[in-house]
């Protein structure tokens, strides 16, 4: 039996363009989700609930779109999150 395709592993490079274009759109939703929070006063908790469930649906989607196995996809989402959590952990905090 075929095993529906994975997504790409974390260490295949992308082409600079895309990673490039990748580095815009999450500037871009944050830059979007803080000014929102701030002008409507939401809670930090509730952003990052309201991003993590927009990364969710979307992710469910390319993956059911794309017929990966959704188990390994929520791994390496998962596993994708955690990096960049702790690459923004580890970054200085200037007030």
């Amino acid at each position: 039996m075929n095993k529906p395709p994975l997504p790409p592993p974390h260490s295949a490079p992308l082409p600079a363009e895309e990673a490039h274009a990748g580095r815009r759109l999450t500037e871009a939703l944050v830059q979007v989700a803080a000014e929102h929070a701030r002008d409507r006063e939401v809670p930090d908790s509730v952003v990052v609930a309201a991003l993590s469930s927009a990364l969710g649906c979307v992710a469910a989607a390319i993956a059911r779109s794309n017929g990966f196995d959704l188990a390994r996809y929520e791994e390496f989402i998962a596993a994708h999150f955690v990096r960049v959590f702790q690459a923004e952990s580890a970054r200085p905090v200037f007030h």
